[in-house]
């Protein structure tokens, strides 16, 4: 019995010849690969990067394919930090911006070898708005002046990550001021390095630095004014500012309050005007200053911006990292630009179970409950350890579950 497939193929054969049939193969074949090489030709040619000149070297600079030109400012206008600052301070002044969390008390733990821990209790997170933290940038920046400072000082800041401190750096900005950064954590002789260097004429530190500060003193060239961040415990911080007599030691406060009942006229930068001396670490020598200027840190907002789009007042970005670091401060200014929300803690008190928190105090992460935060190696570990010892605490299913999931 003939197969019905068997009379088809015989049809086919009978009605197109051997030379049709291989004819319709080829075609089959060699058009749709003649295609790809085309296609692939055209996407080979496509334009990847623009050619620009860096310190009078050709090169390329590589583009975002979201945007179909260089991006160099969050929006028109916006072209140096101070700038930004204004346009966003002004955009969202209701909205919050920098949040802090209050001490309620501090505790020493004894552990089983003798060393001493110290433990925090801390408060929910306190809020102020955009609009509050523009009013003290400007109060700040007029203090300045009033204590003799101007477009051609300079001013460090020596401090742990806070509110403050990103205060601090926008007011100096309000009358052109360039600002030094330095890692709270530089030893001694990198701190002089450092500071004698840029010629710095104001010191901006927490209040623990005061110790460090009157140690080195002697060795620091021109140093005016040192102005610190109060904390609760300032007290017997400040009696290392009696081995200061050559300089004037200001709380942070009465700066502001000095502003603020004589105001000044904003002397501001452009674009081109250096906006910051980011120190390193000094992990292999002394520490080196790289200039930076308003236009780069304005350009590295408005890039991370097209990367992540849909940031707003919605979104709380949980600050950590030491802000001497150009990876937090370009977070921060991002942050800035899109109207998020800022709430500083520390890597010692980021989890529940970090070091620093007392047992039944929450961590910065679990108060805050942050839709942003940025990360390094280390302290993902300690995250994962946190999470780990939980666990483990939990037992059972729980332990079983979590084990099959990593």
């Amino acid at each position: 019995m003939e197969k019905i497939g068997d009379s088809v193929d015989a049809s086919i054969f009978k009605g197109h010849g051997s030379y049709g049939i291989m004819g319709a193969v080829v075609v089959a074949v060699l058009v749709p690969l003649v295609l790809s090489v085309i296609l692939v030709g055209k996407k080979n040619v496509k334009q990847r990067a623009v050619p620009v000149q860096v310190s009078g070297e050709a090169g390329l600079a590589i583009r975002n394919a979201r945007s179909a030109k260089l991006v160099d400012v969050p929006w028109e206008g916006a072209t140096t930090m101070a700038a930004l600052f204004e346009q966003s301070c002004k955009k969202h002044s209701r909205e919050r911006f920098l949040g802090t969390r209050k001490l309620i008390s501090r505790d020493f733990v004894t552990a089983s070898d003798g060393r001493k821990f110290e433990k925090l209790h801390l408060g929910e997170y306190q809020w102020e708005t955009y609009g509050q933290v523009f009013d003290r940038a400007c109060n700040f920046a007029s203090g300045l002046v009033k204590l003799g400072h101007d477009v051609d000082t300079r001013v460090a800041i020596f401090s742990e990550t806070r509110a403050e401190w990103l205060i601090a750096f926008q007011g100096c900005f309000r009358q052109n001021i360039s600002v030094v950064t330095i890692y709270a954590s530089l030893g001694e002789d990198a701190l002089i390095h450092s500071l004698n260097e840029t010629q710095v004429s104001a010191l901006i530190c927490d209040s623990k630095q005061l110790k460090k500060l009157a140690a080195v003193c002697s060795s620091l060239k021109t140093i005016k004014n040192v102005i610190y961040f109060e904390d609760d415990d300032t007290g017997s911080d400040l009696n290392s500012s009696k081995n200061m007599s050559t300089w004037t030691v200001t709380p942070f406060s009465e700066v502001e309050k000095l502003g603020k009942g004589s105001p000044v006229h904003p002397s501001l930068p452009i674009k081109k005007d250096i906006a910051v001396v980011m120190y390193t670490s000094g992990s292999t020598g002394l520490p080196k200053g790289v200039m930076i200027t308003h236009g780069n840190l304005v350009a590295t907002a408005a890039a991370v911006m097209t990367v992540i789009p849909k940031l707003g007042s919605n979104d709380v970005y949980l600050a950590y990292l030491p802000l001497a670091h150009v990876f937090e401060l370009a977070a921060e200014s991002v942050m800035l630009a899109a109207g998020c929300a800022i709430g500083y803690g520390s890597a010692l008190t980021l989890t529940d179970t970090s070091n620093k928190i007392m047992k039944g105090t929450k961590g910065d992460a679990s108060s805050l409950e942050p839709t942003l935060m940025a990360a390094v190696p280390a302290i993902l570990d300690r995250v994962r350890d946190g999470v780990s010892k939980k666990v483990e605490e939990k037992g059972g299913f729980a332990k079983k579950l979590f084990s099959i999931g990593i």
